[in-house]
């Protein structure tokens, strides 16, 4: 009888295993974020911890241009230049680089996140339109935009779209849509409707949900960091209002390098922790906010320090007239190189400025500096 028993408790004991080794296991998830825009979104983060070069392998990046170390369409690990390299930025951290690590802490080990990567420095969202990019780069006249947008065959939507296909095909689910742009051309309604426009395109053209699909637009550099196109944060922050799954990533706090235009690496990191904090709560992980995340337009006009004009003359002179006494002017491209500085005479409230020099420039962001030590951002279209 004893044996009898001990033999019943073997042979339920097996029957438990079987049961449990017969159970499914969970399918790992593969994670695909697109992430579009302009020179922020490239980045030009500087690297300045051994952490930020440390990437798990379970954080990919799909080429979508050549590089040195890199094919279009490759996949590689997501170490920094996930958009591209080039000699004046090899290796630089943009708000991929922690959206994708902050995303991956929260899932499961056996999940992956991955990014395609498609920027273009100082464009304006119509490129990325599908029926409006040729007239754009037909018309472009900035040599270096040109050959920008040559790295992705003359059409970078089209190289995200055939990227995003691929990863799907290799069972990649796209989850969201990342964008920083807008400094260049985010200046009243028409640009959240071209947005929206690239959205509702990119939908189709993948067969997406556009619930399972949200967009998170990250700010300009704002009027806390004095930077130079904090004037499209307003029109950012109104995203959600043409896009129901759209949300505004505040940039606020997020250190800026010293054009005043490009966010440090520091401050590319926290606002790529904040892309990943609101996916994480709209998908349902207990992830507070992070401090101070407020948006720019909860501060208030950034014209409030002091009120100056800027625009062209006939005979082709920058004219600036201010009502607080000035001491120089920066002058930025659209791409965010500097391109010089105008130290204004005795003190002027105003004062002409031959931009001659700067013929290849299309438009101009002015960085104005008064004797109080206040400063107004303008941008002046030639």
């Amino acid at each position: 009888m004893r044996k009898l028993h001990l033999l019943c408790c073997l042979l339920c004991s097996l029957l438990v295993l079987g049961l449990v080794s017969c159970k499914k296991q969970p399918e790992p998830q593969k994670l695909l974020f697109l992430a579009i825009g302009q020179s922020n979104m490239v980045g030009i983060g500087d690297i300045s911890s051994p952490e930020d070069t440390v990437v798990s392998p379970r954080f990919l990046n799909l080429a979508s241009t050549d590089n040195p170390d890199r094919k279009v369409g490759e996949w590689r690990v997501a170490k920094p230049g996930n958009c591209r390299v080039t000699y004046e930025r090899p290796n630089f951290l943009s708000p991929t680089d922690y959206f994708g690590r902050t995303v991956l802490e929260h899932l499961a080990p056996i999940d992956s996140v991955a990014v395609i990567q498609v920027a273009v420095d100082g464009c304006p969202m119509r490129l990325f339109d599908k029926d409006l990019y040729k007239g754009f780069v037909d018309s472009c006249q900035m040599e270096w935009m040109k050959a920008e947008i040559a790295s992705y065959d003359g059409n970078p939507y089209g190289r995200l779209i055939t990227l995003a296909q691929q990863a799907q095909a290799q069972g990649w689910t796209i989850r969201g849509l990342l964008i920083h742009q807008g400094e260049t051309d985010a200046y009243g309604p028409h640009w959240p409707a071209q947005v929206n426009r690239v959205y509702q395109n990119i939908l189709a053209d993948l067969g997406l949900n556009a619930a399972d699909v949200p967009v998170l637009c990250g700010e300009a550099v704002g009027i806390d960091q004095n930077g130079v196109c904090s004037h499209a944060n307003p029109t950012i922050d109104r995203i959600h209002e043409y896009i129901p799954n759209a949300y505004t990533i505040s940039s606020y706090g997020c250190k800026v390098s010293r054009d005043n235009l490009h966010f440090a690496g520091v401050g590319y990191r926290r606002l790529g922790t904040r892309y990943a904090i609101k996916w994480l709560q709209l998908n349902g992980y207990d992830v507070p906010d992070d401090e101070d995340s407020k948006l720019q337009s909860e501060m208030g006009n950034p014209e409030d320090a002091f009120r100056v004009d800027a625009y062209i003359r006939e005979d082709g002179k920058l004219h600036i007239a201010s009502l607080e006494p000035l001491t120089s002017i920066d002058i930025v491209s659209y791409s965010g190189a500097k391109l010089g500085t105008v130290e204004v005479a005795n003190n002027w409230k105003f004062t002409d400025i031959d931009i001659t020099p700067y013929a290849g420039e299309d438009r101009l962001v002015l960085n104005i500096h008064a004797v109080n030590g206040a400063v107004v951002n303008k941008q002046v279209n030639k």
